[in-house]
C-alpha cells in the first residue's frame, strides 16, 4: 500500500508538471531547464496545447518523471513547457522560490546528469522608439530609399521568391500596406501577455510593404513572402516590446521546421546559450540571419548580433560618418523612419530594429537574383556596398550590392 501511495504521489506531481501555465514568466526568478527527449513517442494529430502546432512529437515518460523529481527537490514551480524539436529536447520554465539564489540552483542543475541544460530566463528588447528629430518634408519622408538606392534596385528585382521570417511582436495583417503580404502567422505567447502590434507591424512594413498601391510607404522587398513568428509582447505604455528566452526559443524552433532564406531578429539582449544553439542551427541550414545591433554601450545587450556569421546592423549616423564606428560594422537607415502602425496609421520611428529590417529587405533582393549565395558571401557583398567616399553617410547600398552579386542587368542604368 505504501508503494502504491508513493507511485500515486509521483503521478500527481508529474501531472502538475505538465499542467497549463497559470502565471506569466518572470525574468528575475525563472529558469529554463531542458531534458533530452530523444526517446519521446510520436503523437497523433489533434492534440491540445502545447502540441497543437507540433508534428508527431510528444514528451518522453522519463522526462516527465525527471522534471517532476527536480521540481520537488528544489521546490520549483512550473510556469510553462514546450518541445524544442530541432534540438530533440523538452524545455521547462521553472520558478525558483522567492528569496532563493537562482544561480546556485542553475549551478546545481548543471551537474545533474538528468538535465541537458539549465540557464536563466532572459529578457530581450525590440529597440524602437518614436522619432523626436526628423525633417518632416515630403521629400524626406522615406530618405532611406535614397540612401539605399532602392528605386534603381527595384528596376532589377523586388524580392520575388524569397521567404523572410520575422521573429517579433504581432503584425496588423489588415493594414492597407500589408494586406496579402503575410504568408503565415504563428503565435508563441502565453495567455495573458499583452499584445503588441506596433513593433512587428513597423518592421514588416519596412521590409515588405506593398508598392504601387497609391497608399502609404514603399517596402524594400515588396514581392518577398513575409512570415510572422510572434514571440514578443507589449512592455507597457511608452516602452519597447519585450521577449524572453522561452518565447524566442519556441519561435526559432518553429522557424527551423521549414527554414526560410532570411531570418530577421530586430531585437537584442544578453548572451543566451539556448538561443545561440537554435540560431546556429538556422545558420547551418543556410539561413541568412540579420539582427539589430544594440544602441546601448552595455556589451551584455549585444546578442544575437554578436554571434559569428550573424549579420549585425547598426543605425546609420545622420550627421555623416561616425569616427568611432567599428570597421567591420554594417549600417542602414534607422533614424526618423516612416513606418506602418496599426489601424492604417503611419508614424516616424527610430531604432536599430529598423536598420536591421532595411538590411533584411536588401538581402531578399540579392537572393532573388542569386539564390545560391552563401550567408558569408552576402555579408561580404553588403560590406563592400557601403564603402563610400569621405563625407557621405555610411550605409549599405542595394543598387551597388546587386551589381556586386552579379545581376545581369546593371543596377543604376
Amino acid at each position: 500500500m505504501r508503494t502504491l501511495k508513493i507511485a500515486l504521489a509521483l503521478v500527481l506531481v508529474s501531472f502538475s508538471i505538465m499542467a497549463a501555465a497559470k502565471e506569466l514568466p518572470d525574468p528575475t526568478r525563472d529558469i529554463l531547464v531542458t531534458f533530452d527527449n530523444d526517446s519521446a513517442p510520436t503523437a497523433s494529430a489533434g492534440l491540445g496545447p502545447p502540441y497543437s502546432r507540433r508534428k508527431s512529437y510528444t514528451v518522453a515518460r522519463q522526462v516527465r518523471h525527471d522534471a517532476a523529481d527536480i521540481a520537488r527537490i528544489y521546490s520549483l514551480e512550473t510556469i510553462e513547457h514546450w518541445p524544442i524539436r530541432s534540438l530533440s529536447v523538452y524545455c521547462f520554465v521553472f520558478r525558483v522560490p522567492e528569496g532563493t539564489d537562482r544561480q546556485s540552483i542553475i549551478d546545481s542543475l548543471s551537474f545533474d546528469v538528468r538535465v541537458e541544460s539549465a540557464q536563466p530566463l532572459q529578457s530581450f528588447e525590440t529597440g524602437m522608439t518614436k522619432a523626436t528629430n526628423y525633417d518632416d518634408t515630403y521629400a524626406n519622408l522615406q530618405y532611406g530609399l535614397d540612401v539605399l538606392g532602392i528605386a534603381a534596385a527595384h528596376r532589377t528585382t523586388r524580392g520575388a521568391g524569397v521567404r523572410i521570417a520575422i521573429v517579433d511582436s504581432n503584425v496588423d495583417q489588415n493594414h492597407e500596406d500589408l494586406l496579402g503580404r503575410i504568408g503565415q502567422v504563428r503565435e508563441f505567447l502565453i495567455k495573458g501577455q499583452s499584445v503588441d502590434r506596433n513593433h512587428g507591424t513597423a518592421v514588416a512594413s519596412v521590409i515588405g510593404a506593398r508598392t504601387n498601391n497609391a497608399l502609404g510607404i514603399v517596402g524594400i522587398a515588396p514581392e518577398a513572402t513575409l512570415e510572422s513568428f510572434v514571440s514578443c509582447w507589449s512592455g507597457g505604455a511608452g516602452k519597447p516590446a519585450v521577449c524572453d528566452s522561452f518565447s524566442l526559443s519556441k519561435a526559432l524552433d518553429a522557424v527551423l521546421e521549414d527554414p526560410p532564406q532570411v531570418l530577421n531578429l530586430s531585437l537584442n539582449g544578453p548572451h543566451d546559450p539556448l538561443l545561440e544553439r537554435l540560431i546556429q542551427r538556422a545558420l547551418d541550414s543556410g539561413v541568412i540571419v540579420v539582427a539589430a545591433v544594440s544602441s546601448e554601450s552595455d556589451q551584455r545587450a549585444g546578442f544575437p548580433s554578436s554571434l559569428q556569421h550573424v549579420i549585425g546592423v547598426g543605425t546609420t549616423p545622420t550627421d555623416g560618418p561616425s569616427s568611432d564606428s567599428p570597421g567591420n560594422g554594417l549600417f542602414a537607415p534607422g533614424t526618423g523612419i516612416l513606418v506602418a502602425t496599426p489601424k492604417n496609421q503611419y508614424e516616424f520611428r527610430s531604432g536599430s530594429s529598423l536598420a536591421a529590417a532595411h538590411v533584411s529587405g536588401v538581402v531578399a533582393l540579392l537572393l532573388s537574383i542569386a539564390p545560391e549565395s552563401s550567408p558569408d558571401s552576402i555579408s561580404a557583398i553588403l560590406h563592400r556596398s557601403q564603402i563610400s567616399e569621405s563625407g557621405s553617410r555610411i550605409s549599405i547600398n542595394a543598387c551597388d550590392a546587386l551589381n556586386l552579386v552579379g545581376s545581369s542587368q546593371h543596377c543604376g542604368d
